[in-house]
């Protein structure tokens, strides 16, 4: 059977079960683009969605709109954690907008927005960070972040599965999930019938900006 650990790797398009329950890891394509420079997500082609369980009702998912930018001045070697790149800038930075959650219900959309649960009004967006950022030996990310919502921030483990040139060598896709207590963001704290957790799934097609960092500059003379 796979092991815990490896259940919580297992995202989509890098893993593959055989016949006997064990978890392999595709290998890694050494002829992969560099993923080092700024690259900005396309919100046009990314999704975020976020889901729990609610009594009687099983899992409710709902779609919320985000853009932001990836940043790499390099991938640490795999096993290190690093805390700050020497340009200073996070890995990933996200803005979302609490306001377009989509949950194809619009009396739920239209709770969800209201004071009581993402106060969408009074805090038009929720801001996801890096924090740190650690290549596991499956070629994983494991990026700790804070979301920041309501006013109250909370940390998250995100792991995520990076395709890098999927589509063209400027292109970059990460899929990844977290998972967050509600309770500590203040989400619905009057809502005995939804569980403490809401999971975090992100999808993200991300596109190399034009203007080269001055790492890649340094590394093109170099060459």
């Amino acid at each position: 059977m796979p092991t815990d650990e490896a259940k919580r790797n297992e995202l989509p398009g890098r893993f593959v079960t055989d016949q006997r329950g064990t978890v392999h890891v595709t290998a890694p394509n050494s002829s992969q683009p560099s993923l080092t420079g700024t690259w900005a997500i396309d919100p046009a082609d990314s999704t975020v969605s976020v889901a729990w369980r609610k009594l009687r009702l099983g899992t409710i998912t709902g779609q919320l709109h985000g853009m932001g930018v990836i940043h790499l001045d390099g991938l640490p070697p795999v096993g290190v954690v690093r805390f700050q790149q020497p340009s200073g800038l996070p890995v990933l930075t996200m803005a979302l907008d609490p306001a377009s959650v989509d949950t194809q219900d619009a009396d739920l959309d239209a709770m969800l927005r209201g004071p009581d649960y993402f106060d969408a009004v009074r805090h038009r967006w929720w801001t996801l960070r890096s924090e740190s950022l650690e290549v596991l030996p499956t070629g994983i990310w494991r990026v700790m972040a804070t979301l920041t919502a309501r006013g109250t921030t909370a940390l998250v483990e995100l792991r995520f599965a990076v395709i890098a040139g999927a589509r063209g060598p400027d292109t970059l896709v990460l899929q990844g999930r977290g998972v967050l207590d509600r309770r500590t963001l203040g989400i619905g704290r009057q809502a005995w019938s939804f569980g403490p957790q809401i999971q975090l799934d992100l999808a993200v097609r991300a596109n190399r900006a034009a203007l080269r960092t001055r790492i890649e500059r340094q590394e093109g003379e170099a060459a």
